[in-house]
């Protein structure tokens, strides 16, 4: 832990620190965004006129949106292969983040910063999800950091591009009297009674940036993080199935409640290294809080233009920097041109003063008093001679130099030759093909190829930052809102512990507290710009295949379902169940999973045309069965004549048999199993029958034998 005393020694390192590139970069913000005109260079300038005849801003815009149609994407896998899961859930949660209006606000400050003047910022932070303090979960956000050219200072001694190495960081905030005391009162529940200003808390002020008001009363506040390696003690608990979780002696304590009603026990201690970032709140006269932050990194991001080291000190600069002399010299020339133009007379006629004599109220009139239909001339002098008809000459217009006329067009390519990243005007045009499009943006992307790439090594360093917060934060049971890349949104249940039906063990699903992640990041087109190319090039094998090809079809499906369109939803959603259960696309969701595994269900069930054969089957037996049993209804028939057994009673019997025989045949198609069940007691009767004397048997004693 530091003091307040080293806190301030560390501090006015940093910001002495670099302290001519920052200011050269705080001209560059002045003159993009507030005025060209304002420095030494042209002060003595007798111009009556000047304007700004801005193409620089023409070209930061050109490469903002450069950047906006090339995002970079950044993707999290974990060391250990079996970790997938975790590893798309923590995709899921920063692309959720990355969209509330915070992340969006602080990544475009950050870039326009960076094209500007060479160098932006953002800040990582935690906050509750409820404001109204009924929850003790937390989510990450961003946070833009305004002018962090001059109110972010890193320690002198970090050289990476993400400040990766730096032990600290500073940001310096600016507040009135009020703002401070309200601060002190929020943070520490107790109102100062007096303000002690050091210098500390007020830097030198600089001819750019206002650090402190001339009466005195801005007051500022820094933002200190420091990071420290230390030794902790963990704690591994094992809830009732057995399973692992380590925690921080000091998160035990916020989360002792929930542990002992899952039935946590202690199961054993520990001691590792682990880095600490600390954030200390401070002014000139004290440490107003402090407090630890989650994660293992200071949660600042830089962001930079063009960067380098010359005589081991950090140089950055943005787009301005180097249009800045050729855009001073055009405002100056055209501003010259206009005052030429304002400054020089029109041109008039040249008399004798005898041609015009008493006629002079008529040229002498301008604008719109100068009505008269035609001007009246005298013909003769007083003397009676001729005098000429017409001005006698003219008045000349004010020259324009010529090197100004051919400077003008110069100057403009100048600027555009240093800082124009926009589409050349000859091939601008609105009916560009995708493929065409793409060309050309890879033409356009040379320019702010930098930028890129620096952006890209900005967000990689914001993914390590984010995925050491979240293991932390999401670290207990819960719901949470996930993007998929598509951008649609779905809720998943983070730390869910399932038993494994194969091997009895329980498994935590969606568990991101005990896996290592490698941060990747990527630029590439948009979600919307690749899907744009991918449809295009969809249409164009379509119109190639043969109308019977089957991958045809799936293709057109497949461009069916990437259109977005009013009231399209129910067609979309018709073509993505076709791929689904064609096997072309994986199951996303658990609504697909459970349309697959019915329509799998499904499958194994016989068809229509096997159901009605086996029917068809099942009649053909039954018709053989009964003649069968005809047959045997015969023999018996005559056996009981010739044994002279009553007719009547035979009869009734015999009529029972019938009863039967036509309700099996009537469930024939019904089941199976039971008509042969009764052809096979009929074979029997017969057996006994045939194995008895039946001279030597009574009528009744035949009947029981044929009873059922």
């Amino acid at each position: 832990m530091l003091d307040h005393e080293e806190i301030k020694e560390l501090h006015d390192k940093a910001y002495t620190h670099n302290q001519v590139t920052r200011e050269r970069a705080a001209d560059d913000l002045v003159f993009y965004w507030v005025t060209q005109w304002d420095d030494n260079l042209l002060e003595d300038s007798q111009l009556a006129y000047r304007g700004e005849f801005n193409i620089l801003r023409k070209a930061g815009r050109d490469i903002i949106s450069s950047l906006a149609a090339n995002p970079v994407q950044v993707d999290f896998e974990p060391t250990n292969e079996d970790r997938e899961d975790a590893a798309d859930l923590l995709d899921g949660l920063y692309r959720a983040d990355e969209q509330n209006n915070s992340s969006s606000e602080a990544y475009e400050n950050s870039s326009n910063e960076s094209i500007v003047c060479g160098v932006g910022a953002w800040e990582l932070c935690t906050e509750y999800e409820s404001i109204r303090g009924d929850s003790n979960l937390q989510k990450i956000k961003r946070k833009p950091i305004y002018e962090a050219n001059n109110t972010v200072f890193w320690e002198a001694n970090a050289k990476r591009l993400d400040k990766a190495d730096a032990t600290y960081c500073s940001i310096l905030v600016p507040y009135t009297d009020e703002g401070y005391k309200k601060l002190v009162e929020e943070l520490t529940g107790e109102e100062p009674e007096d303000i002690d200003v050091s210098s500390f808390s007020n830097p030198e002020q600089s001819y750019v940036f206002p650090w402190i008001s001339g009466n005195g009363k801005k007051i500022y506040v820094v933002r200190f993080y420091h990071v420290e390696t230390v030794k902790e003690k963990l704690i591994v608990f094992v809830d009732p199935f057995g399973e692992e979780m380590v925690m921080r002696k000091n998160d035990v304590l916020n989360h002792m409640d929930e542990m002992i009603d899952a039935g946590y026990e202690v199961d054993s201690e520990r001691e590792e290294k682990r880095r600490r970032v600390t954030l200390y709140i401070a002014s000139g006269r004290e440490i107003i809080a402090k407090q630890e932050m989650a994660g293992e990194h200071i949660p600042i991001v830089p962001v930079y233009g063009e960067r380098a080291f010359v005589e081991g000190e950090e140089h950055y600069e943005g787009v301005t920097r180097l249009a800045k002399d050729p855009q001073r010299l055009r405002n100056f020339q055209l501003s010259y041109l206009a005052d030429i133009v304002s400054r020089s007379p029109r041109t008039k006629p040249i008399f004798n003063p005898e041609q015009i004599k008493g006629f002079e109220y008529m040229y002498s009139e301008n604008g719109a008093d100068n009505n008269y239909p035609y001007y009246l001339q005298n013909r003769y002098d007083a003397q009676g001679q001729q005098l000429p008809i017409g001005p006698i000459a003219t008045m000349p217009e004010q020259p324009v130099p010529t090197a100004l006329i051919q400077s003008i067009n110069l100057s403009r390519e100048a600027v555009e030759d240093v800082a124009n990243a926009g589409v050349p005007q000859d091939i601008a045009d609105p009916d560009l093909s995708g493929k065409a499009v793409l060309a050309l943006q890879n033409r356009i992307d040379k320019q702010s190829m930098v930028y890129q790439e620096h952006l890209k090594h900005a967000k990689k360093r914001d993914g390590e930052i984010y995925a050491s917060m979240a293991k932390e934060i999401y670290d207990v049971p819960r719901k949470v809102t996930t993007t998929l890349p598509d951008g649609t949104r779905k809720r998943v249940e983070i730390m869910e512990t399932v038993v494994d039906s194969e091997t009895g063990e329980v498994i935590t699903l969606n568990d991101i507290t005990n896996t290592e992640f490698n941060v990747f990041s990527d630029i590439g087109p948009s979600y919307d710009s690749k899907k744009e190319q991918t449809r295009e090039i969809l249409s164009g094998f379509i119109n190639d295949m043969d109308r019977g090809d089957p991958l045809r079809n799936i293709m057109i499906l497949q461009v069916v379902k990437m259109i977005d369109g009013v009231d399209f939803d129910d067609v979309r959603d018709y073509a993505n169940r076709q791929l689904l259960l064609a096997g072309v696309k994986k199951p996303e969701t658990d609504e697909e999973k459970q349309i697959l595994a019915q329509a799998q269900q499904k499958g194994n069930q016989p068809s229509a045309e096997m159901v009605l054969a086996m029917a068809e089957d099942k009649k053909g037996q039954a018709a053989l069965m009964k003649e069968q049993r005809e047959s045997k209804r015969v023999q018996i028939d005559a056996i009981l004549k010739e044994m002279g057994i009553n007719v009547d009673k035979f009869k009734a019997q015999t009529d029972r048999i019938n009863t039967q025989i036509d309700a099996q045949e009537a469930g024939a198609n019904i089941n199976y199993k039971r008509v042969d069940t009764f052809g096979k007691q009929l074979d029997n009767q017969e057996k006994i029958i045939n194995l008895r004397n039946p001279k030597e048997m009574s009528n009744d004693d035949l009947l029981k034998e044929l009873a059922i």
